[in-house]
């Protein structure tokens, strides 16, 4: 082995054991907030993070019955990123995904990003509870 390939040869080495000996992600840890009309509302208590000052973290909902995108196709479950910023009492989706099956399973009917502006946290709603919970 010329010195060239050695020399690719460890910084690839270096790099694989860099990656292995990183921290995997946690599995999530989904803790129910509410039981409403609408279903059960859980967060990923794993997810939790902080930027600039705002909660970031991931939730889910099992809907009850079936609901229906704008485009008309049904599910059973959605997992949404929320930002919420605990000061003003606004929150945000960040990202919004639809599943076909109950609590993420099936497939996926659709996925969106960055959906709303900074609303209001209506304290009778869910994402209250979610902020009571985060904040």
């Amino acid at each position: 082995m010329n010195m060239t390939y050695f020399k690719i040869f460890t910084i690839v080495l270096i790099a694989l054991s860099s990656a292995l000996a990183a921290p995997a992600m946690a599995a999530p840890k989904w803790e129910v907030i509410v039981l409403n009309d609408q279903g059960m509302f859980y967060i990923d208590a794993n997810s939790v993070t902080q930027e600039a000052g705002r909660k970031v973290l991931w939730s889910a909902i099992d809907y009850k019955k079936t609901q229906t995108t704008a485009q008309g196709q049904p599910y059973l479950s959605a997992q949404t990123q929320l930002m919420v910023n605990c000061e003003a009492k606004m929150a945000r989706v960040m990202h919004l995904t639809h599943y076909s099956g109950a609590m993420l399973t099936g497939k996926v009917v659709s996925r969106q990003g960055m959906l709303h502006d900074w609303m209001d946290i209506d304290p009778t709603s869910a994402i209250q509870r979610i902020a009571r919970r985060v904040c």
